[in-house]
């Protein structure tokens, strides 16, 4: 009577044990799926050569080396055009959206007497706060539709290139990289002094 308890309570126990199996191998096998998904991506963060790369989508994906060429070049005029919008923007500002300066019949332009004022302030820290405060306010108080919207607009474009351009450095190919730099060079050598946005400042 005893042996068949000790049977029972012995199978009972491989039964157990043969159940538990799976599950503890299902569990490493999931933990070293991880691990090796971990893996890849940090793989990802360093820089690489290769001419197989995405750009943007899954369907923008080289399969020569003069495709790999074409997106390079891409990258190298979208890089362009971002540093003439740049050099652009101040223009711009100070011919078209600006609403803080008139025009005389000379075509001068003329400020209002805000930098009379401007002049007139002590220096200080209360006194540049307040300098400040009057600049924001009367800008402020200027505020016209069509020159926020031309001003909003432009800034999206802006945005837009700028992430496009970092998408491309993200990447982390080594072409793709080099291109973005180099039509930054590029567009800020044919630019030359137009690239320096402080010119227009007072103009």
């Amino acid at each position: 009577m005893d042996m068949s308890g000790m049977t029972m309570t012995t199978t009972t126990s491989a039964t157990t044990m043969a159940m538990s199996m799976p599950s503890s191998t299902s569990t490493s096998s999931s933990d070293m799926s991880s691990m090796s998904s971990s893996d890849s991506m940090s793989m990802v963060m360093t820089f690489f050569i290769s001419a197989r790369s995405s750009l943007f989508t899954t369907t923008w994906t080289p399969t020569n080396d003069g495709q790999y060429a074409g997106t390079c070049i891409f990258l190298i005029v979208l890089a362009v055009v971002l540093r003439f919008l740049l050099a652009l923007r101040p223009i711009l500002e100070s011919r078209v959206w600006n609403d803080h300066a008139r025009v005389t019949h000379g075509g001068h332009v003329l400020h209002d007497d805000a930098h009379a004022e401007q002049q007139s302030l002590k220096d200080g820290g209360l006194a540049r706060v307040g300098q400040v405060r009057y600049d924001f306010s009367s800008r402020w108080a200027e505020w016209r539709v069509n020159a926020a919207a031309g001003r909003a607009t432009y800034e999206l474009l802006v945005a837009g290139v700028g992430y496009l351009l970092m998408l491309g450095v993200m990447t982390m190919n080594v072409g793709y990289f080099l291109s973005v730099l180099a039509g930054i060079w590029l567009g800020t050598f044919i630019l030359g002094g137009a690239a320096a946005d402080n010119q227009w400042a007072h103009c």
